[in-house]
């Protein structure tokens, strides 16, 4: 559906993307992680041709996006904020959108609108960051695209309509096998969502993996030693998610047998092999709690 083949981009000077290459597939959901400034939106931007890379080629259904500019109407990018939408109230975008992707479905967004009573008349700006989302997620569904960018669709919401923005996306791709590349920094989000993830680190895609697979490839143990093992540990490199005083959370490969030798060569009191969580195997593969 989407292939992004061997894209660089520089900005001000700056590599934010080398040589980044994947596939989606059609009717998936594909997460998009990395800490800030590694690129992930930079990629969105560039897969919409808002921004042209330097070097490589963004094809859809094989045909080459850039040389064939009507195909961008199957494309629909989300950004965090959509300041082109300050001044106009819901029926105002509508007709906009209308001349702009003639498969416009207003029928559907209405039934969308009056489900999650968003006010019609009020102008944009004037939502809360909540109904900002759920009306962008709106019209762009009704748009029909083959495939949906979302830039942190899920950024600043409450709980309840979060859980509404993610049930609407997950409809949507059930019902029309839409197409959805979805960065986020709630991994929550990502692990209710998506099959595949890839993984932005520094300005290169470093992996492509599916979600299952990443976690089963690791093991959270939880041990508890007489004294600090903080150093020995990390000295090591096994990764520490937690430490309690003398209680310590750390996260190995499941294959690597000579980490766990290692911690149980220490001695703890107490050890605990259990299942992990897709945020705690980035926090490990970041290191220490700094957040992406």
């Amino acid at each position: 559906m989407i292939e992004v083949r061997n894209v660089s981009k520089k900005l001000n000077g700056r590599e934010v993307l080398s040589d980044v290459s994947f596939k989606i597939g059609e009717g998936e959901i594909f997460g998009l992680l990395g800490r800030n400034g590694s690129g992930k939106t930079t990629l969105l931007r560039l897969i919409q041709q808002i921004l042209l890379p330097d070097e490589g080629e963004i094809y859809f259904k094989d045909v080459l996006v850039k040389d064939h500019p009507l195909v961008k109407q199957n494309i629909v990018f989300m950004p965090v904020v959509n300041p082109y939408f300050d001044r106009y109230n819901y029926g105002q975008l509508v007709q906009l959108l209308k001349h702009i992707y003639p498969k416009f479905d207003v029928t559907y967004a209405n039934e969308l609108v009056n489900r999650y009573e968003i006010p019609e008349k009020v102008k944009y700006r004037e939502l809360s960051t909540g109904l900002k989302k759920q009306l962008s997620l709106i019209l762009s569904f009704a748009i029909k695209p083959a495939v949906i960018l979302l830039d942190e669709p899920t950024d600043g919401i409450d709980a309840v309509t979060r859980n509404d923005v993610l049930q609407l996306m997950i409809d949507e791709v059930a019902e029309r096998q839409t197409t959805i590349l979805i960065t986020s920094h709630r991994l929550e989000d990502i692990e209710r969502m998506c099959n595949r993830i890839g993984f932005l680190e520094g300005n290169e895609l470093t992996s492509v993996m599916d979600l299952d697979e990443l976690k089963n490839d690791y093991v959270k143990i939880q041990m508890a030693f007489e004294e600090d093992m903080n150093l020995s540990i990390r000295k090591n490199g096994v990764a520490i998610l937690d430490q309690a005083g003398v209680f310590y959370t750390a996260l190995v490969l499941k294959t690597d047998e000579e980490a766990k030798e290692y911690l149980k060569s220490l001695k703890p009191k107490v050890w605990h092999e259990l299942p992990v969580n897709l945020e705690e195997v980035f926090i490990a593969k970041f290191g220490g709690k700094r957040r992406w």
